[in-house]
């Protein structure tokens, strides 16, 4: 889910023109050669968060009342996922914007962009037609052309994931630029905009959902400024490259780690005590660009790759699963939709166990996603459409 070609060490990256030594290259050659057990850890992990977010989704967004085990229930795993989509972009940034590996830009639009483009389209093509088409010529009504129309174009009902692909699109567009900046030299400036990015961003958008309905909110102030270059996505791409160009240590790491820590404690507690009073503040802590969704993922990022340090994963499994991550992705919003749909479905459970509920369901679409895509990376032309 983070590259298109997440299989080694580093996703394409770009040429460097006479930047790099011949002394440079090849040995970064050597290591894209190894597979590198932090990256597909975060890979893995993060991977399982996404699944975990959209498992317990609906307990914490349809169970009202925060003393409804359901709703405690799916409020904490909702919050336990939230550092996934963080760390899949860090990961491209620390793939992409690795400066050890010369690959022509040009190479890289052709190549890796027109890919994750087709991509996008098939899998729209492929969640339009099976809601649109399947699902009522099963259920034996008409075809629904307003549904296709939603689910193709215009990004509407249920399973929204594929959002993830349009904003990889752009950030694909962008990481040539990037790499013209993003350079060892640079730390300090580097270092500035994530800092900046943080103020002006993830904290304003914190204060702003704690300042509703006041006559002067945070995020009105600060919008004056149209700090926009220094928002968006861009920032997590620029941490993933920080944080694995310059791996924190002593207390820099223990700061970062804590730092994530509490960013989850106030994930859950927020939502579950403010939820009466700010009602959009369940919506806000599933946005990605969240000063809470930053540490988390930052500090969990942290903990991975400085204890998994340089190391080479050697693991069958866990190289396994993180093959096929692009595939968990795009399949595990179908199966979750037919599980709930048609074997356990939300009202069926009983509320009494609904953590029990929830880790069967969370194990069940994890493997089976995990299992349909490794068989359908196993047939030729299909290969491309689950592991990128």
């Amino acid at each position: 889910m983070d590259t298109v070609q997440p299989d080694t060490l580093s996703g394409p990256g770009f040429s460097e023109g006479k930047t790099h030594n011949a002394m440079k290259s090849k040995e970064y050659e050597n290591m894209a050669r190894k597979r590198m057990l932090s990256f597909d850890m975060v890979r893995v992990v993060a991977m399982a968060m996404v699944v975990m977010i959209h498992v317990s989704a609906y307990m914490v967004t349809y169970f009202h009342g925060t003393d409804n085990a359901a709703f405690i229930v799916g409020n904490i795993f909702n919050a336990l996922g939230r550092a996934g989509t963080p760390m899949f972009m860090m990961l491209t940034g620390a793939l992409l914007l690795d400066e050890r590996r010369e690959t022509a830009s040009r190479a890289f639009y052709r190549k890796n962009l027109l890919s994750i483009v087709l991509l996008l389209l098939f899998w729209l093509l492929f969640y339009a037609v099976w809601r649109a088409v399947l699902i009522p010529l099963m259920q034996g009504g008409p075809i629904d052309m307003e549904v296709f129309v939603d689910n193709l174009l215009l990004r509407k009902g249920r399973g929204l994931h594929l959002w993830y692909l349009y904003m990889l699109v752009g950030a694909y567009v962008v990481i040539p630029v990037l790499r013209l900046f993003v350079k060892k030299e640079n730390r300090e400036y580097i270092l500035g905009l994530i800092v900046l990015s943080a103020i002006v961003q993830f904290g304003t958008q914190t204060a702003g959902v704690l300042t509703q309905g006041m006559r002067f909110t945070v995020s009105d102030f600060v919008g004056k400024f149209h700090m926009e270059y220094a928002t968006g996505y861009v920032p997590y791409l620029l941490i993933g490259w920080y944080l694995t160009a310059f791996p924190p240590t002593g207390k820099a790491r223990i700061a970062l780690i804590l730092s994530g820590l509490a960013a989850l404690i106030w994930i859950i507690l927020s939502v579950h005590f403010f939820v009466g009073d700010i009602p959009k503040i369940r919506d806000y802590m599933a946005e990605m660009n969240t000063l809470p969704a930053m540490l988390y993922g930052a500090g969990l990022f942290t903990w991975i790759t400085t204890r998994c340090g340089e190391r080479e994963n050697r693991s069958r499994v866990l190289s396994a699963l993180s093959q096929q991550s692009f595939g968990i992705y795009v399949l595990h919003l179908f199966l979750l939709e037919i599980l709930i749909g048609a074997v356990l479905p939300y009202k069926a459970f009983n509320e009494r166990l609904p953590l029990v509920y929830t880790l069967v369901q969370f194990f069940l679409i994890f493997g089976l996603s995990f299992l349909l895509s490794l068989g359908l990376s196993k047939i030729k032309g299909v290969r491309k459409l689950v592991r990128g």
